[in-house]
């Protein structure tokens, strides 16, 4: 029941001149080094399809351009700051209570100094 090949000539690993290669096994670091490198060389023309995407109208291709180009960063650092909410009831009521005592320490002390 098997093909007409003989399963010894089909091995998982591959060949040079006959003889199974004995590399080790590639470690996750050294994929993320391709990948960059790969990546690296291709940078422009990955950049430039982001961006002839992201003009048709793909959300994602926009978002992940801007991303790459630190659009979001940039705004935060040009925009305006939003102008502060006004303080809770419970802030005024402490600052009134700090100042009452400051202001009860003050009449103390220049009591006792007289």
């Amino acid at each position: 029941m098997t093909s007409g090949k003989d399963s010894t000539s089909q091995s998982a690993e591959p060949t040079t001149n006959g003889k199974a290669s004995h590399r080790k096994p590639t470690k996750p670091k050294q994929y993320r080094k391709t990948a960059q490198e790969v990546i690296g060389k291709q940078y422009r023309g990955i950049v430039a399809k982001l961006a002839t995407e992201a003009k048709k109208g793909s959300i994602t291709h926009a978002k992940l351009l801007f991303d790459l180009g630190g659009v979001q960063e940039e705004v935060k650092a040009t925009s305006t700051r939003r102008r502060r909410r006004p303080p809770s009831l419970g802030e005024l009521l402490l600052k009134d209570l700090e100042e009452l005592k400051r202001n009860q320490e003050t009449s103390t002390e220049s009591d006792s100094e007289d």
